[in-house]
């Protein structure tokens, strides 16, 4: 399945020595016009970080053949989950140079609108975008839409825990999924055999059942040969494919770094000759399709528009502090406008006109109608039902949640009703559960992602706090996070370690999260309901001493508790005590 030869089209000379791609005389001098420009990009970025116009900022050149190659190959309707040194890739998806350069500036980014350009916002934390990759591909298919995703990352991400992860998942669930690992040969100074014992990246595919493809990543008709290949596969239903473009980075990993503290000059040079953009142009002027005129006019207009962009970056204005509440969440606690604007009073400032975004929860009302005496695992059950019976695109995920029901039933009948694409037993990894549950929701769908312990929640926690978090602050708004993960909580059980954990307090201390634990059945099911409905992420822990502890009547047709109210459960004058869950 896996083939580690490496595949090349065109020599360091210009010459033809693979098949060629079945590509027009224009299609092909816009691969070129794509890489020039993406190295002016580059070079020019690298001066105004030098001279203190960007932030710190990560170079790519070597790496255009890997990037526009890839990128040409995706049909528009596609979608990119990007690293953080993809800038060619974006330049040959249409993003406009203002909207690359405001993320190195350090300025909030309202123009990277994610439909729109078909492309995720950066992901800093290594590798955790691939299991978005393969949750976007499941979401997709499932509502019947022809999308590939892509994920691009280098090759110190292959040791990352989502690594094998967005791999096993794209495996198991056959998604149209395409891994382009740009393999530069360092993760910053650590070289490649000290990251991995496996001769070839590609090789690693076969382990999850998949393609596994070793190009010459600087040999943009290999790459660009490779992954329409890769796409055209996955579009058709065959599953989703690694490749390995091999290729070398010329500059340091980043601004900060300085790669003469791992390599050497003479190491440097042998890669020159390889350069893909020399090496495609001479292949070009072999054809007579490229000369010089053509390339100092070319060059002239990116440096151009290269200044353009930072002229209108630089004179853009800093947002002020609402921003941040506006963006945060979907849902804006009146709260939080009013200590916002308690702070500009003290500042001495003028008071942000923010009312109209701030939502105070109505009050709590419950349906006439029709009761089941319930313990708090049949309400939560039912909730789900509901969810799963009236939104097609709400997906219930995690370990044993299908077959079994879960570990404490609450799941239980819930795949025999709505079937396994719907309640999916997904492999054990809770990284993996929580990062496809948020891919989910970029990709259109809701998701229900259950931990089966609250102590093992802890491996999911990076993408719970980095990404599920803050995603809708991140690309200011153009993406929700319509996700609940689910999970039982705290002691009252004779558990051993890692049962009997109360996690909440670590995620009500993270921005963009909205923290769940019901007391009653009736509250269970109300307040999932409200989860279940939020634009917001919620953090839904159920109280394990409660799942049966009690009965009590509750409605049965559909309601909801609103998030962010406390309950009185008894009125006084003397003292105020709070307190949740199974403590109630």
């Amino acid at each position: 399945m896996t083939d580690t030869t490496m595949v090349q089209v065109i020599d360091t000379a210009g010459s033809v020595v693979g098949g060629l791609p079945d590509l027009t005389d224009k299609e092909l001098v816009d691969l070129h016009r794509l890489m020039l420009r993406s190295r002016v990009f580059d070079r020019a970025a690298l001066a105004a970080q030098r001279q203190g116009r960007l932030g710190t900022y990560a170079m790519l050149e070597g790496h255009e053949a890997a990037q526009v190659g890839s990128a040409a190959a995706l049909r528009p309707g596609d979608f990119v989950y990007p690293a953080y040194r993809e800038h060619a890739v974006q330049i040959t998806r249409g993003m406009p140079l203002e909207v690359i350069l405001s993320y190195w500036r350090g300025l909030p980014n309202s123009e990277w609108d994610v439909a729109a350009y078909g492309m995720m916002t950066i992901a800093v934390p290594i590798a955790s975008h691939l299991p978005h990759a393969v949750g976007h591909a499941y979401a997709a298919r499932m509502a019947g839409d022809d999308v590939v995703t892509v994920a691009y990352f280098g090759d110190g991400a292959t040791s990352e825990t989502d690594f094998h992860s967005g791999l096993n998942f794209a495996g198991v669930w056959r998604t149209p999924t395409v891994f382009v690992c740009e393999n530069n040969l360092y993760a910053i100074s650590v070289p490649y055999d000290k990251q991995t014992a496996s001769p070839t990246i590609a090789e690693k595919a076969a382990a999850y059942g998949m393609p596994g493809v070793r190009v010459d990543g600087m040999d943009v008709l290999a790459v660009y040969a490779a992954t329409k290949e890769a796409v055209d596969r996955a579009a058709a239903g065959g599953g989703p494919t690694l490749i390995e473009a091999v290729c070398y980075r010329f500059g340091a990993h980043a601004t900060a770094d300085d790669a003469r503290l791992y390599r050497s000059r003479d190491e440097e040079a042998s890669w020159r000759p390889r350069d893909p953009v020399l090496r495609f142009g001479a292949f070009l002027r072999g054809q007579d399709l490229w000369d010089d005129e053509q390339e100092a006019e070319l060059l002239a207009e990116a440096t151009a528009d290269f200044d353009r962009a930072m002229e209108a970056i630089e004179a853009r204005p800093l947002p002020g502090r609402v921003d941040i509440i506006r963006h945060a969440t979907a849902v804006v606690p009146a709260r939080l406008v009013e200590q916002l604007n308690q702070l500009e009073t003290l500042r001495g400032e003028q008071t942000s006109a923010v009312a109209e975004v701030a939502q105070e929860p109505a009050p709590e009302t419950l349906p006439d109608g029709p009761t089941s005496r319930w313990t708090m695992a049949e309400a939560l059950n039912a909730a789900m039902a509901e969810a799963l019976e009236t939104r097609p695109e709400t997906v219930l995920l995690g370990e044993d949640v299908g077959i079994a029901g879960g570990v404490f039933r609450i799941t239980e009948g819930l795949q025999q009703r709505f079937g396994e694409d719907r309640v999916i037993d997904t492999p054990l990894n809770e990284s993996g559960i929580v990062g496809a549950a948020i891919g989910m929701a970029v990709g259109g769908g809701r998701a229900i992602a259950e931990i089966q312990f609250d102590g093992f929640v802890y491996p999911a926690f990076d993408q719970i706090v980095s990404h599920l978090g803050r995603i809708r602050y991140r690309s200011r708004g153009h993406i929700g996070m319509p996700v609940v993960v689910r999970m039982p909580n705290g002691a009252g059980i004779g558990a051993h370690e890692h049962h009997c954990d109360s996690p909440e307090a670590y995620f009500a201390h993270a921005p963009g999260l909205i923290v769940v634990v019901p007391s009653t059945p009736t509250d269970a099911k109300g307040l999932l309901a409200a989860a279940l409905e939020s634009p917001d992420p919620v953090i839904f822990l159920e109280p394990k001493v409660l799942y049966r502890a009690v009965r009590e009547d509750v409605p049965t047709n559909h309601y909801t508790i609103p998030l962010g109210r406390a309950a009185v459960r008894r009125a006084g004058g003397d003292m105020t005590v709070v307190t949740y869950g199974g403590m109630v």
